[in-house]
């Protein structure tokens, strides 16, 4: 079973253009990753400030591995400074979706 992920983060005042270049920097080479089956930035449209990623990896395990990668690492170093808040949601796939 897939392990999708849901992650909220509400960009401080100010510092949104800069979380979007921060966060757009990481896409191209996380959805290269193994296990790496979606990996979509999104940005509310009613609260500009929050953004959605929405993410889907073969396993935990794989999920775990990516959050360990240096891109990961090194951009989770700088995202504190930029955040007012963050929630990451790890989820068990019910049922829907692709197949």
């Amino acid at each position: 079973m897939t392990t999708p992920v849901v992650a909220i983060f509400l960009a401080k005042p100010g510092a949104e253009e800069k979380l979007e270049t921060l966060f757009r920097g990481v896409i191209a080479t996380t959805l290269k990753e193994e296990g790496c089956i979606s990996y979509q930035l999104n940005r509310d449209l009613d609260q500009p400030r929050r953004f959605i990623w929405i993410e889907e990896w073969e396993s935990r395990e794989l999920l775990a591995k990516h959050i360990a990668a240096p891109h990961i690492a090194s951009l989770l170093i700088e995202v504190p400074d930029l955040v007012e808040s963050a929630e990451v949601i790890s989820l068990r796939k019910v049922d829907g979706g692709p197949v």
